[in-house]
């Protein structure tokens, strides 16, 4: 394999930088109009729960808070994640919502996340119907709760922030399809542009021939041709 020069590479860019404007608008047009007109409008709708103190909820109705309710409370956040998104939890709202999706695809409709350094679980759910989305967070909230309480024997989960009917999609936007078919049509641009040169086996300039050939180059014969219409081209530019 050739060794690529970083310098011959950045000249033949400069040469083609017409082919590089081009591809770049023609990639960035195209993809600005599936992003905006074709695709598929999402919608997201959002919860935040709060991991509080520990209440007991025995028999004997006891409350008491611990003062190690802190640690043990991160130490229960990654867990409190997965059963968010669990198989119970789900089929349960899948029965209470009487849904078409089963548990996988609601899985990949739900997004859980840990806000750092805080105790806040974050639950967004995106879905083609804004009223769907809202309706499925929020029983995820609740049946969560429930479970938690079910199997830890406790309450230390509270809402935060209680979820709403999103009214834009999430999907799409003006300035998020400008910003991601301008920076694809670049890239396509320059990888064609790179498999371009990688392929094009022309001599260019003498120290190539020097390169392959292991022997120095003595002399070269000018094109006249090119310098002869550069001097037509500055006559004609003079004159008046």
């Amino acid at each position: 394999m050739e060794e690529i020069s970083l310098k011959e590479l950045g000249e033949y860019i400069l040469s083609k930088i017409l082919y590089v404007i081009a591809i770049t608008l023609s990639v960035c047009c195209i993809g600005m109009f599936y992003l905006t007109v074709l695709q598929v409008p999402k919608y997201e709708s959002s919860t935040s729960i709060i991991l509080t103190g520990f209440t007991n909820v025995n028999k004997d109705n006891e409350a008491a808070i611990s003062t190690n309710d802190l640690n043990i409370n991160q130490k229960l956040l990654a867990t409190y994640q997965e059963i968010t998104k669990s198989k119970k939890v789900l089929e349960q709202v899948i029965r209470d919502l009487r849904l078409s999706y089963d548990v996988e695809t609601l899985a990949k409709h739900i997004s859980v996340t840990g806000v750092t350094d805080t105790e806040i679980i974050k639950i967004t759910v995106t879905d083609e119907n804004a009223e769907l989305a809202y309706h499925i967070v929020k029983k995820i909230a609740d049946v969560f709760s429930e479970e938690v309480k079910s199997i830890y024997n406790v309450s230390n989960v509270s809402i935060l922030d209680t979820p709403s009917i999103a009214t834009k999609a999430s999907n799409m936007g003006i300035k998020r399809a400008t910003v991601l078919s301008l920076g694809a049509g670049l890239v396509v641009a320059f990888v064609l542009v790179f498999i371009a040169y990688y392929f094009d086996t022309t001599i260019k300039n003498t120290s190539q021939i020097e390169a392959r050939v292991d022997v120095p180059v003595l002399g070269s014969i000018p094109d006249y041709n090119n310098k002869n219409k550069k001097k037509k081209s500055k006559n004609k530019g003079g004159k008046k």
